[in-house]
């Protein structure tokens, strides 16, 4: 037997007119998980939502919640519960009434409801609250009610969007631990819509990293972070520099690659996987890249494998780390995330021209689609929120 809050997605696809707004989405979430949907406004993720909660209908495939099929079902048929990302509370109700308010349209007493209200205002340390209005309260109490109105329907899977948007960073950081506590203790299924890297990462067992209404990748929060398929996702989570070259030897399990302005980088690689000529492309952690003064040992980088030379464009310090931007002419800049007690006493400072390094072991292939090793996106990302992982 299908366990209830079983969510399935067959080849689901949705037009609006002529654009299409998901294609061909197969996703497999198992009951009691906690799934993140994350990538940049317009991929389809809040179109897929919709799709799962009951207020839009597919074009083709199908949805299954339980093994079952759900399409044509009302939302409140399904067993979904959606928490949207402005709250959606009526002004003029209590917070009590506003949590009852699902339980007073299936006909419930009006005894019952508000006991069973105040039992889940309880779980979301919002019962004292109970007569305000939502007028009253904070953002992050507010959220709450929302939260505490979803989960009185005793939903299979419930459906956040963007649930977090609308707080400060310190209570997005305090709330996205609620999020994933009551998740863990209700022991339903979350699929949770954000474009946020770090929140997804932070909440989720699985994160599904979409691009242009399709599933770019799924896995862990550690697999997306630490092992992306492609160059976008690569680029999307933040955490890496994304590097290509030409194949022009390979040799005793590593391949040396040469790139358009003459680089080499070495790169672990089989003889029988590629041939000379061959475009491969592959990322290096942020926290795996090591910086030196240029000054000595300059003239070497032009033959040294995994060396290039930049100019420090920008130093930010994030306290246990200092992230360091190296600008490349003609080529993507380099981001080095290095412990600051590394880094201080280097005396690096703007403007400064430095060689930044890292071993055969710290790179990270990308994945080869239809020959070619997947370029898409070949421009930095200008997501601002994007993860910037300590160092190890």
């Amino acid at each position: 037997m299908t366990p209830v809050g079983d969510l399935e997605l067959i080849n689901v696809s949705k037009r609006f007119g002529q654009t299409l707004a998901v294609e061909g989405i197969d996703l497999h979430v198992p009951h009691g998980s906690y799934c993140c949907l994350l990538g940049p406004s317009g991929c389809g993720k809040t179109t897929l939502l919709r799709l799962m909660a009951g207020h839009e209908t597919p074009t083709t495939g199908d949805i299954r919640i339980g093994g079952e099929s759900v399409l044509g079902l009302p939302p409140l048929r399904r067993g979904t519960a959606m928490m949207f990302q402005h709250y959606a509370l009526f002004p003029h109700l209590s917070v009590l009434e506003n949590v009852a308010f699902t339980l007073k349209m299936r006909g419930m007493g009006k005894a019952e409801r508000h006991r069973r209200a105040h039992d889940m205002l309880a779980q979301v340390q919002m019962d004292s609250f109970a007569e305000r209005l939502p007028a009253q309260l904070s953002g992050g109490q507010q959220q709450r009610v929302a939260l505490a109105r979803a989960l009185i329907a005793n939903p299979r899977v419930l459906l956040l969007d963007e649930p977090l948007s609308a707080l400060d960073e310190f209570l997005r950081l305090q709330m996205r631990g609620e999020l994933r506590r009551m998740q863990q203790e209700l022991g339903i299924t979350f699929v949770h819509v954000t474009h946020t890297q770090l929140e997804a990462i932070a909440v989720a067992d699985m994160v599904v990293v979409m691009t242009q209404g399709r599933i770019e990748q799924g896995g862990t929060a550690q697999e997306i972070y630490t092992r992306p398929h492609s160059a976008y996702v690569a680029r999307f989570m933040g955490g890496h520099n994304v590097f290509s070259g030409r194949v022009i030897a390979v040799a005793n399990g590593s391949a040396r690659l040469a790139s358009d302005n003459g680089e080499q980088y070495a790169v672990p690689m089989q003889p029988m996987s590629t041939t000379e000529e061959t475009v491969v492309w592959f990322s290096v952690r942020r926290d795996q890249i090591e910086l030196a003064h240029a000054s000595q040992g300059l003239a070497r980088t032009a033959t040294e494998p995994n060396a290039v030379c930049g100019t420090v464009q920008a130093i930010e310090y994030q306290g246990s780390y200092v992230k360091v931007t190296i600008h490349r002419s003609g080529h993507e800049d380099v981001i080095a995330h290095m412990p600051d007690r590394g880094f201080f006493p280097m005396q690096v400072h703007m403007g400064d021209r430095v060689v930044a390094r890292w071993s055969v072991e710290d790179v990270h292939l990308l994945r080869a689609v239809g020959g070619r090793v997947d370029h898409s996106a070949v421009s930095g990302h200008p997501y601002n929120e994007a993860v910037d992982a300590p160092p190890r």
